[in-house]
Parts: structure tokens; sequence; C-alpha cells
């Protein structure tokens, strides 16, 4: 087994590159390794984790329904790092995962009751998110950008280390004509539009998505659940992230319990990226001095004009 690293495009993104399960002798060469870390870092749908997470400006905290503590709440993340390991098969088919860490604030303002001066608090956090690529091999020339190209990229896995409260049983996805349903997210592929399989769903932007999400908690209490997608900002080419709750509709059992949330939209904006879905313990946000934890999976979806 040999192991190299890369460093590049600044101190926030780190590529260690893990080669085994060789079955040639031949190893890729670092300048083809170099071309696939830019190929990950340019594509917007390896890079846009930290704007569709970091929703406390967009939306003044995001206002939730209950009176009294929390009012409102957000993610300031105000570092991110991005940690690519390249795994070689033969000299074909190299597989990506990305790890993608993020750690910031979480801003809850609150009341202790309804007739205090609401005031704001900041909880610590740290969230990681990872997702894999196959990377197939297409040429074989001097210029590495023309030999290989994005073949399969996985569903998302993600949250805080901490959580230990909410499992995520079963995601499905009613995209267009798609119906995905998705129970390991970074084993759940999905192919480019250039290589015969089952693609990426393709929707137009006015095409309705329907997710529903089935989880286990052993918490009494519901926990929040919310779709993470973009949006373009008053018409404008600039992304920013929506996070909507999502609809509880359905518990059973009497501990632990299995809850179903739902929520479906039908505006979307052209490219290629995720949805996220966040799963948060209730005592996240109501509990001042309580650990942020937090299960997110995501799906990678296309928008055509």
């Amino acid at each position: 087994m040999k192991r190299k690293l890369l460093v590049g495009l600044g101190a926030v993104v780190a590529v260690a590159v893990l080669l085994s399960g060789c079955t040639s002798s031949t190893e890729p060469a670092v300048d083809e390794l170099a071309a696939m870390q830019i190929m990950i870092e340019s594509d917007p749908l390896f890079t846009s984790d930290k704007m569709m997470l970091s929703d406390a400006d967009q939306f003044n905290l995001s206002k939730t329904t209950t009176p009294i503590l929390p009012i409102a709440w957000g993610r300031r993340v105000d570092t991110a790092t991005r940690l690519a390991t390249f795994q070689r098969f033969g000299d074909t088919l190299v597989v990506a995962t990305i790890l993608q860490t993020m750690s910031g604030q979480i801003k809850i303002a609150h009341r202790d009751t309804v007739q205090d001066t609401t005031l704001i608090i900041s909880k610590p956090f740290t969230e990681s998110t990872t997702r894999k690529v196959r990377v197939t091999r297409v040429a074989r020339t001097d210029n590495p950008y023309q030999n290989w190209r994005f073949r399969e990229v996985s569903g998302v896995d993600g949250g805080t280390t901490s959580n230990t409260t909410i499992t995520f049983n079963e995601l499905t996805a009613y995209i267009g004509n798609d119906t995905l349903t998705v129970t390991t997210p970074t084993e759940f592929y999905l192919r480019f539009p250039e290589f015969a399989g089952r693609h990426m769903p393709s929707v137009g932007t006015t095409a309705t998505i329907t997710v529903r999400l089935t989880l286990t908690s052993t918490e009494s209490d519901t926990d929040l659940v919310f779709i993470h997608r973009p949006f373009q900002w008053l018409n404008s080419s600039v992304l920013r992230p929506a996070r909507i709750r999502m609809n509880l509709v359905s518990q059973t059992g009497s501990g632990p319990f299995t809850r179903v949330y739902e929520y479906t939209w039908s505006s979307h904006v052209q490219g290629r990226h995720h949805f996220f879905v966040s799963g948060i313990t209730r005592n996240s946000l109501f509990d001042d001095v309580a650990p942020w934890s937090t299960k997110i999976w995501g799906i990678p979806y296309l928008v055509a004009p």
C-alpha cells in the first residue's frame, strides 16, 4: 500500500491519495491525481455543502412555530475543509471519497418566557459530509483532463459525531418520473448522463419533487427535520440556501419511536445540485447547554432548462 498527499487550493483543501486494491503495477501519475482534484474542486456538485448548510444570515435565523425557546435559529459555518481520498482499481477506475468538515456556531434566538426580551446564544458545532465519486478512464493522452471522467456519484452521509439518538432508516425521493429509495447513501450510486445505467434524476425548473424520510429516535420529544435546497436570490444568478421544516406524517412505537416526515416542492434552479435532509434532536434547540446533535443525508439531481 502506498500513500501520497497533495495539498492545494489554499489551506482548506487537503487531498490524501490512497492507492490500494491494485490489479496492475501501473499507478496513476501524480498529475492525473492532481487533475482529478481540480475536477472535484471546480464542480459545484462537490463544493456547495458549506453554502447549503450555512443559513444563519439568509433567513433571519429561520423562524420556528414555537413562541418560546427557541424562536429562531441558524448555522454559521466559519471554517470548512475538504479531504479527498483516491483509491485505484486497475488503471481504468479510481474511487474518490470526499469528506467535508464544517465548523462554526449555531445561533439561537430565544426567550425564557413569552414576556422576556429575546436573547441570542451560540453553540459550537462540527458537522461532516461524506460522498463518493467513481472516476473512469476514457482515453490515454498526454492531457489528464481528457483521460478521466466522472462516471457515478453516491449519495451523502453526514451529521455530527455526537449523534446517538437519531437513526435514518430510509429516504425516498420522487423526482420527476424517478423513484429513489436510499438506505446506505455512500453505497447508492447514480450515473452522469454520458454513461449508461441509472442516471442522476433530471427535472425541469417547475417539476414536483417529494421527499419522504423514515427515522428511528430514542427521544420522546419529536425531532426536527428539515430540507435544505438551493434557490436563486432575488431572481439573480446567486444561489442561497433554503431550509424548510418537513411535515411529520406518522409516528409509531413507544420508545424507540419510528417517525415519517415528508415535504414537496416544485421550484428549482438549473444546474447540478444536492438536496439535503437533516434531523436535529429537540434538545439541540430547546436546551441552551445540550450539545448540537444532527444526522444528514443528501441526494444529487440535475435541473434542466
